[in-house]
């Protein structure tokens, strides 16, 4: 909205802004001027004073190329309310810009070329101009001279010196600041992609974006303020690289490769000769400037014919690619016509390809971006496959290890069943009491039975296995009384082990070694958590007289203190008064959680 304001207030101040007339000897009109080629740039402003300049042309004018230099003769008469103005080619490029004036009946000389320091030109710009004090209602015949190794093209304006200066500030100058700053921030997005991606494709467009801006500060003059303009020509290598990485940016693109596998070679070995003639231009601008001028436009062309054929072969992308090299052909075309002299010199002919440039690199972003996008999304999409698929493996895998670890703890159950029976049968033949290793065998055998039938393999539920447990001393012992209380709690598999045998051998003890019968012994068992950290309370009591006067060394006993040993942090106490108590207390692993 503001650029679009200010245009509006820079028209509206050149309605008003004061005009000069400006003819030739035979035509009163304000477009045409008089010019006259010296193919040798020997002739003296005297011999051009009596020259007839015969040939005319517009203001704008577009002569193409041309040997030695070119003569305008501008006949001024000034008709507005001041003296001071600007004379400007509105160009920069030529190597040699004299303008000759009657000054108190003397011919003035002044000076202006492409190689003049910024600070050395009376009139601060990039473009050739010089300053004007024209008389009022006098006309005044003025000669300019050109000479350069470009075409000729431009436009001679005398404006007035506010105007001119006020229309610098506005004009094209801002215009490419504002693209070599999208270019430059487009090089900064490319190598952010780069930096993720190590694909060359971007590294080809860093190379394609870095040339372009060179190439731009070089044509449009900017160079000027930064007194670089002497490497004009040599700068114009930039041209010729800017096309070799096109070449290696549109093969990657439009993955030649996979579409047109033979033709992809051709690509390669057609951008290493513009990679040449950028060295060769610094040498010598002509005649490979010329080159890299026409080779450019055939190219274009190739890589837009070859975009249309990967496109019919299955490449849908490449339609934004060739609509991006046909926008920019457009210009370029047209910017080629009005160097060559076909077309009238304006600012779409001159400064149309700079358009073309900036909506070419928007697009060329747009589909680098994309292209990020949907590589990262297939390597989503691909990763997701190979988490699915590896996730299927492991839990086949998984599967395959549970059923194992499930056959080897009913294998270990059998074979424990098995020497339970062989002791049974050695009990029964040799009469010996053998019920205390039974039960311990018993208890370490429910725990592989446990494990067995349950899917949960890492933890046991204490209070199931606990029940199971107390089963089998009351199949043993079926008059002795046993009460029983215990929170659900998950233990480890060692943990629950070592527990069932200090339950199993304390409940023991306190039968075998109780003086009442069997009916009046009452065992009570209580297994809970502590409310306060994460500690898991044994108690164990019984009515009976106690074993405290039984061998401390006895088996029992060293497997109770041996198996209180293997829970974490724990600490085991035996009293005796009115009966056995035994305490226990260990610690137990936080927000234990099943498998």
């Amino acid at each position: 909205m503001l650029r679009v304001l200010l245009f509006y207030i820079l028209f509206s101040i050149s309605l008003f802004a004061q005009t000069l007339h400006i003819s030739n000897e035979n035509i009163d009109s304000s477009f045409q001027i008089n010019y006259l080629e010296d193919t040798t740039s020997s002739l003296t402003i005297n011999e051009i004073q009596k020259q007839d300049f015969t040939k005319t042309t517009k203001n704008n004018f577009n002569l193409g190329y041309r040997k030695g230099s070119l003569w305008f003769k501008i006949i001024a008469e000034n008709k507005s309310d001041t003296q001071d103005f600007i004379l400007t080619v509105n160009e920069h490029f030529y190597e040699k810009a004299n303008l000759y004036y009657e000054n108190n009946g003397a011919m003035e000389k002044l000076s202006n070329s492409l190689f003049t320091p910024i600070s050395q030109r009376e009139v601060k710009s990039n473009k050739l101009a010089f300053t004007l004090k024209l008389p009022r209602n006098a006309p005044q015949t003025l000669y300019l001279e050109l000479q350069g190794k470009y075409a000729y093209f431009g436009k001679i304006e005398i404006l007035e010196k506010e105007y001119f200066y006020f229309q610098q500030s506005m004009g094209t100058n801002s215009f490419f600041t504002f693209v070599l700053g999208v270019i430059f921030v487009l090089m900064f997005f490319t190598l952010f992609l780069y930096t993720k991606t190590k694909e060359k494709i971007y590294l080809y467009y860093l190379g394609y974006s870095f040339f372009l801006f060179i190439y731009l500060s070089n044509i449009t003059g900017l160079l000027v303020f930064i007194d670089l303009q002497k490497y004009m020509y040599n700068l114009h290598l930039s041209a010729a690289f800017m096309v070799g990485f096109l070449i290696l940016l549109s093969r990657e693109y439009l993955e030649t490769k996979k579409y047109l596998p033979k033709f992809d070679k051709i690509l390669i070995a057609l951008s290493i000769p513009f990679f040449i003639l950028g060295v060769l231009v610094l040498f010598s601008y002509q005649p490979w400037n010329k080159y890299i001028n026409n080779f450019s436009g055939l190219v274009s062309v190739l890589l837009i014919t070859v975009s249309a054929i990967v496109y019919f072969k299955g490449h849908k992308q490449s339609k934004y690619y060739t609509l991006a090299m046909v926008i920019y052909l457009v210009f370029v075309v047209l910017f080629t016509f009005m160097v060559t002299g076909v077309l009238e010199y304006s600012y779409l002919t001159r400064y149309g390809f700079v358009v073309g440039i900036i909506i070419e690199m928007l697009f060329f972003s747009y589909l680098l971006a994309n292209r990020y996008h949907l590589s990262k999304q297939t390597v989503q999409n691909y990763l997701e496959k190979e988490i699915v698929k590896r996730t299927q493996e492991l839990n086949s895998s998984l599967n395959e290890k549970r059923l194992l670890l499930k056959e080897l703890h009913h294998r270990v159950k059998n074979n424990f069943h098995l020497l339970i029976g062989m002791l049974y049968l050695e009990q029964e033949k040799e009469k010996i009491d053998f019920q205390g290793i039974l039960n311990r065998v018993k208890s370490m055998s429910l725990i592989h039975e446990y494990l067995y039938i349950n899917k949960d393999l890492a933890h046991i539920e204490i209070k199931s296995y606990l029940e199971k447990l107390l089963n089998n001393i009351k199949q043993s012992y079926p008059k002795v009384g046993i009460i029983f209380e215990c929170e659900a709690v998950p233990l480890s598999f060692d943990n629950a082990l070592s527990l069932g045998i200090i339950i199993n051998e304390v409940l023991t003890n306190s039968i075998k070694h109780s003086t009442k019968a069997e009916e009046d012994l009452q065992l009570y068992i209580n297994l809970f958590k502590k409310s306060q950290g994460n500690t898991l309370y044994l108690f164990i009591k019984d009515n009976g007289c106690g074993f405290e006067n039984e061998d401390s060394k006895g088996l029992g006993l060293k497997l109770i203190h041996q198996f209180c040993k293997k829970l974490p942090n724990s600490k085991c106490s035996f009293t005796f008064d009115n009966g056995v108590k035994f305490e226990l207390y260990f610690t137990i692993k936080e927000n234990l959680e099943k498998q």
